[in-house]
């Protein structure tokens, strides 16, 4: 059975979001990881739930995919994301159920894990974020 590692949330402006997550929602602020890709600066701010981890997604490129889902379906949930212990086989698997990946192969993310991402279409809808942690890592 798969674990859940965080769910992602698309936003504008993660910053003016603290808040909410803070003083409404109650959720520990955990870290700010701020990193430049082919698709621009990215702000992955990260806080503990009770039963979890919430990202908020935020990249300054208009163009950026993120960006894309905000004007299409205004900020809010964006993905799920599963810890798996090895995701290449996951990968292999996954594709021979007719699952497709739109990162491949994974690459290192934020958090000291590869990741990749399900092309949403082919996973009814929901995107799906896999994460392998290496077996040192902190988060794992």
């Amino acid at each position: 059975m798969l674990e859940i590692d965080h769910i992602g949330y698309a936003v504008n402006n993660a910053t003016e979001k603290k808040s909410l997550m803070n003083d409404l929602l109650g959720f520990n602020f955990l870290e700010r990881i701020v990193y430049e890709r082919e698709e621009g600066t990215s702000k992955l701010d990260f806080y503990e739930t009770k039963n979890g981890v919430i990202e908020l997604v935020e990249v300054d490129n208009p163009d950026a995919s993120i960006n894309e889902f905000i004007r299409h379906s205004g900020e809010g949930f964006h993905h799920i994301c599963f810890k798996v212990e090895n995701i290449e086989s996951t990968i292999t698997e996954w594709k021979s159920k007719g699952v497709k990946f739109t990162v491949e192969p994974p690459r290192y993310g934020s958090r000291g894990g590869f990741i990749t991402f399900t092309e949403k279409e082919t996973t009814g809808g929901l995107a799906i974020e896999l994460i392998e942690y290496k077996k040192n890592n902190s988060n794992s």
